[in-house]
């Protein structure tokens, strides 16, 4: 019902929050989804991108844990996600505006190390994630 599906919303969107907070992303906005009175953060993707907005090693990294520690925090709860293709989206398009090309096995490379990545901040700071789906839901 809508009560379960508002606390994976929770549950996912906390994961992202936790995750961006630890690896010093700035987050760039907060707001209250109308339709399931989730609170969502938003992150600046930019990092330290130069002139052109392309983006460093680092924020490539930063950004893959990012994005996977939505889908992740869901599995860590329900054993699989629903909500993560615009994370991978968003990652994708992270990936096209690095400095550096990134082929097709090294984005692989990149996305399951930011899987793991993630599943391992959110673990390893439990008590701060659930703090977090309370404060968000």
């Amino acid at each position: 019902g809508g009560e379960a599906l508002r606390e994976r919303i929770c549950r996912h969107e906390a994961g992202h929050f936790l995750c961006g907070y630890l690896c010093g992303l700035p987050v760039k906005g907060y707001e209250v989804n109308g339709d399931t009175g989730v609170a969502c953060v938003e992150f600046h993707t930019g990092g330290n991108a130069d002139s052109k907005g392309e983006l460093s090693n680092d924020d490539i990294a930063a950004l893959a844990v990012v994005a996977m520690s939505g889908s992740v925090a869901e599995i860590m709860a329900y054993g699989k996600a629903s909500g993560g293709e615009n994370d991978l989206l968003e990652l994708q398009n992270c990936f096209r505006r690095s400095e550096e090309f990134i082929g097709a096995a090294k984005q692989q490379d990149l996305t399951r190390w930011g899987a793991l990545t993630s599943y391992n901040l959110i673990r390893n700071n439990f008590k701060r994630y659930e703090g977090s789906v309370v404060a968000m839901s």
